[in-house]
């Protein structure tokens, strides 16, 4: 929504309304019927009635969006919706903006206003009670901006909540690979050694090698090799290395 006022000193009070909703139209229309009419003299006469509607419709957007964010928090599933979130937080983000924008709108239409007073002949009961009235609107406003600040925060809470889950699944899936993988491995080992040329089996039994030892001065040397060439590409201390392979518990530990 955008407005466009204009105001001249034959008590003329225009405001051009872009964009706004069907709904606050006909609010505003009745708001000025039933307000038994307005002091013109006064340039921000119009803003009074207008501000009204449009904090109702602030505040309309603003619980509407904690709904949604509440509903989304009782109906949270092991794999949350990234498409949801993400439009969830845009909206909430471009109404903050909207809200922050507002206040600052107001606070300079707060201080225009005094400066008009000290310029028209108006009474000091209806200036006195439209300075209050626009510092009220003001309030309501800025609580309004930081109910949507804090919706943005708890959709931050959730799109963590969501990153935290899925990185928690997917450690529970690699748990049960490698819970797999260890037990088949011994047998899987087992099987491979004995299949080797070193062993012989036939009807009378089974023979094995007198030169077995080859197959482990090759395979030791060769796993320190290989234990050493990942140490030194990982790099640092036995220690670090440790608090790598861990994610950081041994630093935490320490601290």
């Amino acid at each position: 929504m955008a407005f466009f006022t204009r105001w001249t000193s034959n008590d003329t009070n225009q405001i051009l309304c872009i964009d706004t909703p069907g709904e606050l139209k006909e609010r505003l229309f009745e708001s000025l019927a039933s307000s038994g009419g307005l002091v013109f003299q006064d340039p921000f006469a119009m803003f009074r009635p207008l501000l009204d509607e449009i904090l109702k419709v602030s505040d309309q957007y603003t619980w509407r969006m904690s709904k949604e964010i509440r509903k989304h928090e009782k109906s949270r599933s092991k794999r949350p919706s990234f498409d949801e979130l993400n439009d969830l937080r845009r909206h909430a983000r471009h109404l903050e903006e909207v809200q922050e924008v507002s206040v600052e709108t107001l606070e300079r239409l707060a201080s225009r206003q005094e400066d008009n007073f000290k310029q028209l002949e108006l009474e000091e009961d209806y200036q006195s009670e439209a300075i209050e009235y626009l510092q009220f609107q003001l309030q309501i406003m800025k609580s309004l901006r930081r109910r949507s600040q804090a919706n943005s925060e708890r959709l931050d809470g959730e799109m963590n909540l969501a990153y935290n889950v899925i990185a928690n699944t997917d450690s529970q899936i690699m748990k049960s690979i490698t819970l797999l993988t260890m037990i088949f491995l011994p047998a899987t080992f087992i099987s491979a050694l004995f299949s080797t040329t070193f062993f012989e089996f036939h009807e009378y039994g089974w023979n094995i090698s007198t030169r077995f030892w080859i197959y482990w001065v090759v395979t030791v040397p060769l796993t320190l090799f290989v234990l050493a060439v990942w140490g030194a590409w990982i790099g640092g201390s036995a220690g670090k290395i440790r608090a790598k392979i861990l994610g950081g518990s041994s630093k935490s530990k320490k601290a």
